[in-house]
C-alpha cells in the first residue's frame, strides 16, 4: 500500500513509524518544516519531501494520484481540508483528515471525505469517562498487540443489508462491537437479532488484516 501523509507532526510521526514497522507499505512523507524533514529523512526507511502540502506540483512529486491513501495531519484545519480537496480531485480512494475542531467536518463530507480524525474530541470523550469512573481502553495498545479495529461500511448493494447479524457467517477472531447508524446520530452495541440497514457502519475488532477480509466476504460487498 502507497500512503502519503501531509504534515509529520507527533501523529503523523507515529503513524508513519506503525506502517514502516508493519512492513508492505510504501510510505511518503511531506512537511513543511526543513529541519524535521531533514531529521526524518535519517531516522525513516520512506520517501520525505519539503514544502507546503498544498503545492499540486509537490504533491505530484509526491505521487499522490497513484497513492492508496493520503493523510492530512498538519496543524491548520483549513490546510487539511485542502489538501482533502486536492487528493478527492485525483481520485485517491482513501482520504483521512485530522482536524482539531468540528467546524470543518461538514465541508470534508460534503467534499466526500469520510475519515475524519477529531483528537480534542477524542480527548474530550476521554475525560468525560474518567469523571464518571471509567478508564477508556488505549486502542494504539490494542494495534500493537495485533488486534484491529476498523469501520465498514454497508452499501446499498451490499448482500447483508436485510439480513440480521445473526444470519451471517462471521469468522471465528472477528467481532461486530457497535454499529453507527443513520450518519453517526446514533450508535448501539447489535445483537443476533439486529438486521443491518444500508449505511451502517460496522465496528469490527480483528485479530488480523485476513480475519477482516473474511468480515467482508460475509457481508457480500461488492
Amino acid at each position: 500500500m502507497r500512503v502519503v501523509i501531509v504534515g509529520v507532526g507527533d501523529i503523523g510521526r507515529e503513524l508513519a513509524e506503525n506502517l514502516i514497522r508493519r512492513g508492505g507499505h510504501e510510505v511518503v512523507l511531506v512537511d513543511s518544516d526543513e529541519g524535521r524533514c531533514e531529521q526524518l529523512a535519517a531516522e525513516l526507511d520512506a520517501l520525505v519531501l519539503h514544502g507546503d502540502g498544498t503545492d499540486p506540483e509537490l504533491l505530484k512529486k509526491a505521487r499522490v494520484a497513484e497513492a492508496d491513501a493520503l493523510i492530512a495531519t498538519t496543524g491548520s484545519d483549513a490546510i487539511n481540508t485542502v489538501i482533502a480537496m486536492l487528493g478527492h480531485r485525483l481520485g485517491v480512494p482513501n482520504v483521512v483528515v485530522k482536524l482539531n475542531d468540528v467546524g470543518l467536518r461538514a465541508a470534508c463530507r460534503e467534499i466526500g471525505v469520510r475519515k475524519i480524525i477529531a483528537p480534542k474530541i477524542s480527548a474530550a470523550a476521554e475525560i468525560f469517562a474518567s469523571l464518571y469512573g471509567f478508564d477508556r481502553l488505549d486502542f494504539s495498545l490494542v494495534v500493537r498487540g495485533g488486534l484491529q479495529l476498523v469501520e465498514i461500511e454497508l452499501p446499498p448493494d451490499a448482500g447483508a443489508v436485510g439480513r440480521t447479524l445473526g444470519e451471517l457467517e462471521l469468522p471465528k477472531g472477528a467481532l461486530v462491537v457497535a454499529v453507527l447508524r443513520e450518519r453517526g446520530e446514533r450508535a448501539f452495541v447489535p445483537r443476533g437479532d439486529t438486521k443491518l440497514q444500508a449505511g451502517d457502519v460496522l465496528l469490527v475488532l480483528g485479530e488480523r488484516e485476513a480475519t477482516l477480509e473474511k468480515v467482508k466476504e460475509a457481508l457480500a460487498l461488492k
